[in-house]
């Protein structure tokens, strides 16, 4: 009975550590998905102040500046949105995973518990 109690608590203690690894590398995925998502937005962002300083410096009066400024955020606020949109896409992403490991954890240490428990009773 104790052999096949240490053999339960082996198995759940692998079945967990398991887990923990597939916790950490989908962590891992999605902190490279957000990081990547942050690092195209940065991008574009100072491509498009490149752009309107390179406008701005050519500007005639200050109807034009103001008119550049005007789209400048107009841009800006586009594409920090498409990048909020693609975060949430991402974060939705990662909790369907993380519900899908959760549901295979409890079904497998569910498998392994009612298994010790008949055991230990048949024992007993």
């Amino acid at each position: 009975m104790q052999k096949d109690i240490l053999d339960n608590f082996q198995k759940l203690t692998q079945l967990s550590l398991e887990n923990f690894k597939k916790l950490g590398e989908t962590n891992l995925q999605i902190g490279e998905k957000l990081l990547q998502e942050q690092i195209e937005l940065t991008n574009a962002l100072i491509e498009a102040a490149s752009e309107q300083a390179e406008a701005v410096a050519e500007a005639k009066d200050l109807k034009d500046v103001a008119a550049w400024q005007a789209e400048l955020t107009q841009e800006y606020a586009k594409k920090v949105v498409e990048s909020g949109r693609a975060c949430a896409d991402i974060v939705a992403e990662a909790g369907k995973v993380y519900t899908s490991l959760f549901e295979n954890t409890l079904k497998s240490a569910n498998g392994v518990a009612p298994k010790a428990a008949a055991k230990a009773r048949k024992a007993a």
